[in-house]
């Protein structure tokens, strides 16, 4: 075994039913999906060694993906185009692999580098946009907006970086960019409740993650 290990980036999309399966089972389901493939997986040393394998922030449950990222080690070089052909056969069809790189050891982790997500909101069609701008007009006016987390009250409106309010197609989207650092993790769905919009009511999608590097 060779002492350096190869790092491999991956970017993939959640889609479908898949957004209803939490983070521990997503990373279950990428732990078996790596076995099928063959390769040359690095584990953890010790009396019970598992597979080297980071994700970025976890998405919420409900929630698609559109461009989630996944780290994972092999023990030997071997070609992005071969690991990308035997990750595509051992995938699910709601797992759809978007990117392969291979990343430099000294880089942080994922979530050590995450500063912000972003995220597009299909909305009810009965939802007024003008009236539905003006209410977040109103609400992002306010000082604070507490909202409690496990016992914790965290101010949203110090996470909510950007919004945006689309109409397309009889449609109304909303596009909102929140930070998603280790330390302050702004949630959409939060957003939503506040607004009096049941989060079951619309599509969320994260389609980007923004990293230090970037």
């Amino acid at each position: 075994m060779s002492n350096e290990s190869i790092r491999i980036r991956m970017t993939y999309a959640k889609l479908g039913n898949l957004r209803f399966i939490g983070h521990l089972d997503l990373q279950r389901l990428f732990e078996r999906a790596l076995r099928r493939t063959n390769l040359p997986l690095r584990y953890t040393q010790g009396f019970s060694p598992h597979m080297r394998i980071n994700l970025a922030s976890a998405l919420p449950l409900g929630f698609v993906g559109q461009a989630e990222q996944m780290d994972f080690w092999l023990d030997q070089e071997i070609p992005l185009n071969e690991i990308s052909s035997r990750l595509r056969t051992s995938l699910p069809a709601e797992l759809f692999l978007k990117d392969l790189q291979v990343i430099d050891n000294q880089l942080p982790s994922l979530q050590a580098s995450l500063l912000s997500s972003e995220y597009e909101i299909l909305l009810p069609a009965d939802i007024n946009p003008q009236t539905l701008k003006d209410q977040i007009g109103t609400l992002l006016a306010q000082d604070t907006l507490p909202v409690q987390r496990r016992k914790k009250t965290v101010d949203l409106k110090n996470l909510i970086l950007d919004w945006q309010l689309l109409s397309e197609s009889q449609m109304t989207i909303l596009r909102i960019s929140m930070k998603s650092s280790p330390l302050e993790n702004g949630r959409p769905d939060e957003f939503l409740e506040l607004l009096g919009i049941d989060p079951a009511d619309c599509l969320v999608t994260r389609t980007k993650l923004i990293f230090e590097e970037e």
